[in-house]
């Protein structure tokens, strides 16, 4: 078995989240983020922590993570992702509340930002007061925190073609063409798109994401850039 199929089927992971595992391609994209336990990540909207179960397995304590969610979304996910990071009780992990206007690290010093199905969320304002950050600026503060020839891999839901990413952020989807030309514009480099990363053909991508005809079954691209 090598070491990737050994952190698969860790002992320190839920039977809950190994459920998820393949639905969701979680060996490609530990693969096609080309981590290492030496690495040091900033995982980006962690959700419930299902990967953020994977990165503590991984990363060991020659590496760090650090996982950042703004307080707010705690109204959407709870605290089980900050939960998972303090029972471990790892010193080289911890977890951030900051805004993502603000990344919780120091310039250059972070060799992989993933960001699973969350870039949406810069379009998307649950009420008037509340804002996840301006895309401009949260992109260029993943560009700032990464080192030389780190890496950016996000993954998110596929929107219909035809609308822009202010529509598409209020189904909780994004519209890959946009997401490129705001990210290269930091100066981070598209080094890999799959358009079909998650092939859901039942998904009629018009709808929101947590409707019924969608939810857990939408269409996902993914997308890896370099510093």
């Amino acid at each position: 078995m090598n070491w990737l199929a050994k952190l698969m089927m860790s002992e320190g992971r839920p039977k809950a989240d190994r459920a998820f595992d393949d639905r969701r391609r979680a060996a490609d994209t530990l693969s096609l983020a080309e981590l290492e336990p030496a690495h040091s990540v900033l995982e980006l909207e962690p959700g419930k922590g299902w990967f953020t179960g994977l990165l503590l397995e991984l990363i060991d304590s020659s590496g760090k993570l650090v996982v950042q969610q703004p307080s707010a979304l705690d109204a959407f996910f709870g605290k089980d992702a900050r939960r998972r990071v303090e029972r471990t009780g790892k010193p080289h992990a911890r977890y951030s509340s900051s805004s993502w206007e603000e990344l919780d690290a120091q310039d250059a010093s972070i060799d992989r930002v993933i960001w699973l199905q969350g870039p949406h969320e810069l379009w998307f304002m649950p009420q008037p007061e509340i804002s996840f950050g301006r895309p401009s600026k949260v992109f260029s503060e993943i560009e700032r925190v990464l080192r030389r020839n780190g890496k950016f891999l996000l993954i998110d839901n596929l929107a219909p073609s035809g609308i822009d990413q202010a529509s598409a952020g209020a189904l909780h989807r994004s519209v890959p063409d946009e997401l490129k030309a705001l990210i290269e514009a930091t100066g981070l480099s598209l080094s890999h798109e799959d358009r079909d990363w998650i092939i859901e053909p039942d998904d009629p991508l018009d709808v929101p994401t947590y409707d019924p005809k969608a939810h857990l079954k939408t269409r996902q691209f993914a997308q890896l850039y370099t510093k």
